[in-house]
Order: structure tokens, then sequence, then C-alpha cells
């Protein structure tokens, strides 16, 4: 006999919306999926995904944070020995699905606090495994290497990658040359 749905404990159901909703973003994207798509997707009363969700943009960042969760432990067993540029090329590499939801990320940026706070997470797991390849290489002591403009380069060149264009390669090809070139001291990341 199936649960009742009172049943159902918060955080199934949660998982439930959360996985209708990432469905439902990567295939029609952020602005032509609605809250009702995704109750009725998830099987949920649609006045009821606001008892888990207070908007769209809560949920969507929830989305984004989780398949960054996701990606991270993929890496963690999948990557374990693995060096940390190569994790972050990896990592970058197998998001390439979610550009369109970065995409939409930026559009809300201005209007939610909560896809502020999910995309400042991802751009941290890239500062962080940045500052891991520093580490890894002796550079992140380096006085002639100015860690903040490398940080900030590899954010700006993931950033600037994801804009559409039919020029630009991906965001991971670019960062590993610039991470390389850094590594083999031909960088133009030097203190001035």
């Amino acid at each position: 006999m199936p649960r009742n749905r009172q049943q159902i404990p918060r955080e199934e159901r949660t998982g439930d919306l959360l996985a209708a909703a990432t469905e439902l973003f990567l295939a029609k994207g952020y602005d032509k999926t609605t809250m009702a798509d995704i109750s009725a997707a998830a099987g949920v009363a649609r006045g009821n995904v606001y008892w888990y969700f207070d908007s769209k943009d809560d949920i969507f960042a929830a989305v984004m944070d989780r398949m960054l969760s996701r990606e991270i432990r993929t890496l963690g067993a999948e990557q374990a020995g693995a060096d940390p540029l190569s994790r972050l090329v990896r990592g970058l590499s197998d998001m390439r699905y979610s550009r369109p939801l970065h995409q939409a990320m930026h559009d809300r940026l201005p209007h939610s606090e909560a896809v502020r706070a999910a995309h400042n997470t991802f751009l941290g797991w890239i500062v962080g495994l940045v500052d891991e390849v520093m580490a890894e290489h002796g550079l992140d002591g380096d006085p002639d290497i100015d860690a903040a403009l490398l940080r900030d380069t590899v954010v700006a060149v993931f950033e600037g990658a994801n804009v559409p264009n039919d020029r630009n390669r991906p965001a991971h090809e670019m960062i590993r040359l610039l991470m390389e070139s850094v590594l083999a001291g031909r960088s133009p990341i030097k203190r001035a």
C-alpha cells in the first residue's frame, strides 16, 4: 500500500522536489520552468511546494548547490589521488552540461540572495582548488606570484567562458592552459 503523503519524511519530499526541479531546469531552462511544473513533476500539491522552498529562486539555488555537492563527492571518489589541477579541470568539464543554468544564475544574481549564495559557493570551490594547485607547487607563499590576481583571473576566465558565443573554448581548457603556464613560470601573474 502506498504511503500517505503526510508519512513521507520532509527530507525525502525535498529530495523529490529537487530532483524534479533539476530535470525541468535542465530540460526547459530556469525561465520556462514554473513552480507548478515542479510540483506536478514531484507529485506535490501546487501550494505545498512553498512549505519546502520560499520561491523559485530558492529551489534553483538548492538545485545548484546539490549539483555542486554531487560533483565534489564524485571528484573525491573518482579523483582521490589526482592533483588539484586535474580535479579542477575535470570538475569544470563534468559540469558543462549545467552551463545554461550557470547563465541563468547570472540573470538572477541581482534578484536573489539565495542564488548569490549558491553562485558564491561555486566560485569558492573553484578558488579553493586554485589555492590547492598553488600550495601543491609551493606558489602560495611565492612573493613573485600575485595569488589574488591568479584567483581572480581563473574566475574571470570561467565566468567569461560561460557567456554564449561560438568562439570560446570551454573554460576548463583555458583554465588548464593558464594554470600550467603559471606552474611553468611563463605567467603574467607576477607581482608588479
